[in-house]
């Protein structure tokens, strides 16, 4: 049995077009589990759902086996009776109130006073590396500061669940790498539930133990880190994750292991792909010069100035520009009319207009339909 549930929920704003539209989910406890997307795609109304703030037009969520939220039944429970702490993007902190006050107003909403709730106030602070901090001012802090403070805040009465609303967005980048470190330790040394919502693609990646992809109110795929990054069950999840290296193609053969497919713009390239690894939910039937498109990601593709005698998978480019990133040195290459860009650590001896190669990794590789 799941710990957090949430069944066919469905949410409209003014009763147009849907923020949230009848998703299903089941989150285990103690899991970090992100949802991921693009400004718009209903990810912080899923979160504000789940913590209260918001009331779904129709489904239902449960904790453990008490249901929180269910329209049809009339049933809705309040914000401050679900046991989840939560964190907003802008930290929402009372700046006429001191780090200590800020952290213990949840106890005192929940009538714990004097000595238990100083103890309590203070070991979340030294958790969250704030300890001695309590009397400073909440305004005169750092934005790092800021952000432990509100998380002490959302801790301090041990809720079941953590809620985090893009709570990193606002901190720069040295420092949002940081605490990216912090907040997945903290987690793990409470072993609190976390349903946290970003657009960032690296924090979902690096903090994650399953990540909901969402589009237009609709959950795209949800899997661990790695499954939707080299499995990406839909072109959005492929293309919105990193980057892509596509090429275009034909279906030369397939049989029960591998999958020859002939690449536009090589006349002597031709790719072999285990079919196992490759198929996508969208390419589950083939048939003999069929049209389809190649994904790899970037890292997985090998570039070289010369033909690697006995290496499969090897395509024949021309090297159009070299830039030097510090590093990584980032090529810019043309396979007939289409260009494509790849990074490498190793700087290549080729120069512009040069013929160069590029190995494509077989377990890197997946197959889909071409796009009209």
């Amino acid at each position: 049995m799941s710990f957090l549930r949430i069944q066919n929920l469905y949410k409209t704003f003014g009763g147009q077009v849907a923020a949230v539209n009848r998703i299903n989910l089941d989150i285990a406890e103690g899991e970090f589990f992100t949802m991921l997307g693009s400004s718009g795609c209903g990810k912080t109304t899923t979160l504000r759902m789940v913590g209260g703030l918001e009331k779904p037009d129709s489904g239902a969520i449960f904790l453990g086996d008490q249901c929180l939220v269910a329209p049809e039944k009339n049933l809705f429970i309040k914000p401050e009776k679900r046991n989840m702490g939560m964190v907003f993007q802008s930290y929402a902190l009372w700046p006429h109130m001191t780090v200590f006050e800020n952290v213990a107003y949840p106890l005192k909403l929940r009538g714990i006073k004097g000595a238990e709730m100083s103890k309590k106030v203070e070991d979340v602070l030294a958790l969250v590396g704030l300890a001695g901090l309590g009397e400073r001012p909440a305004p005169a802090l750092s934005g790092g500061q800021q952000q432990r403070v509100a998380l002490a805040r959302a801790l301090v009465f041990s809720p079941k669940v953590l809620l985090l609303d893009e709570p990193l967005s606002n901190l720069d980048a040295q420092l949002r790498e940081e605490m990216r470190r912090e907040l997945k330790s903290l987690q793990q040394r409470v072993n609190i539930t976390v349903i946290f919502v970003t657009h960032d693609q690296i924090e979902a990646l690096s903090l994650s133990d399953r990540i909901a992809i969402m589009k237009f109110g609709v959950l795209e795929q949800v899997g661990t880190p790695e499954d939707v990054y080299f499995r990406p069950a839909t072109p959005f999840v492929r293309d919105f994750l990193g980057k892509t290296f596509l090429l275009s193609g034909k279906v030369a053969s397939a049989n029960d292991q591998t999958i020859s497919v002939d690449i536009q713009g090589s006349s002597s390239a031709s790719l072999n792909l285990p079919r196992g690894k490759a198929l996508t939910s969208a390419t589950k039937s083939l048939t003999q010069g069929q049209s389809v498109t190649v994904a790899i990601r970037p890292e997985q593709v090998n570039l070289t100035s010369g033909r690697q005698d006995g290496r499969a998978n090897m395509v024949e480019a021309t090297l159009q520009t070299v830039q030097f990133l510090g590093d990584r040195y980032e090529y810019t290459v043309t396979l007939g009319t289409e260009t494509r860009v790849l990074a490498s650590p190793e700087q290549q001896s080729a120069k512009s207009g040069d013929r160069v190669y590029l190995e494509l990794k077989p377990e890197g590789m997946t197959l889909w339909p071409s796009e009209k």
